[in-house]
């Protein structure tokens, strides 16, 4: 048997502990807990985000999915550290990609072919807010106040199950810059729901803060799934501080 056999393990998933750890039966069928290599669950100890890290790897890894272990490490009392493969995909780049993972440097080096793709993965995540990174990226945009001039539109949500009324997106401001930017406006304890609606089709000088919105875990609300398996947040947009009409 060459080195490259001994790395390679071919198994059948029997179940997901948590985030980063599986159990699978090898195709002999013995038992052995695997430690996906390379990766941490979350940069936090929200147990939210914890769950939601859990829940997007059960749908990766159902069970009796056939899948590929890379060794990191010779199992050991059934236990291992390990790259996994589904469909030639690593499972656990895939979960870095997505930022339900960040990368364990200290490490990386024990997933040495892809190196670059995961630190990638990671900044691309973070980039985007995705996942376990959405949290902080919605900190640092709370923290910038911004002011616009435009026509502010109210358009009703209509009573049926559809994208914009799962969002509750119905406030926007038609800034006066040229490329005249449609932001979404929510209304906030300084400026109400009702105050934002007497606005309707005027000219307006807005400052307001972004907000990320929420996401519900995907087994817990019906909800608009986005490529990456998580829900679309919602309630995402611009709060409004303080609002005047523009004579």
């Amino acid at each position: 048997m060459d080195l490259l056999e001994l790395m390679l393990v071919l198994a059948t998933v029997v179940g997901v502990v948590d985030g980063n750890t599986i159990l699978v039966k090898d195709n002999t069928g013995q038992p052995i807990t695997v430690k996906l290599a390379c990766i941490n669950p979350s940069k936090t100890t929200n147990r939210q985000v914890n769950l939601v890290t859990t829940q997007r790897l059960k749908q990766l890894l159902p069970p009796q999915s056939s899948i590929v272990i890379k060794n990191i490490e010779p199992v050991n009392n059934g236990r291992t550290l390990g790259e996994v493969f589904l469909d030639n995909r690593s499972v656990n780049l895939l979960l870095v990609q997505e930022g339900n993972a960040v990368v364990d440097k200290p490490s990386l080096s024990n997933c040495y072919e892809n190196q670059i793709q995961y630190l990638i993965g990671e900044a691309n995540a973070k980039n985007k807010g995705l996942g376990l990174w959405q949290q902080s990226k919605k900190s640092m945009n709370e923290s910038k106040t911004s002011t616009w001039r435009g026509k502010l539109i109210y358009e009703e949500i209509p009573p049926v199950m559809s994208t914009r009324a799962y969002e509750g997106n119905e406030f926007f401001l038609i800034t006066n810059s040229p490329k005249q930017n449609r932001l979404v406006l929510r209304p906030s304890i300084r400026v109400s729901h009702s105050q934002l609606q007497s606005f309707n089709n005027q000219q307006v000088e807005i400052t307001a803060v972004h907000v990320a919105g929420t996401r519900p875990a995907p087994n817990e609300s019906a909800c608009p799934i986005e490529f990456n398996g998580q829900c679309m947040p919602q309630s995402e947009g611009y709060q409004v501080l303080s609002i005047v009409q523009l004579k």
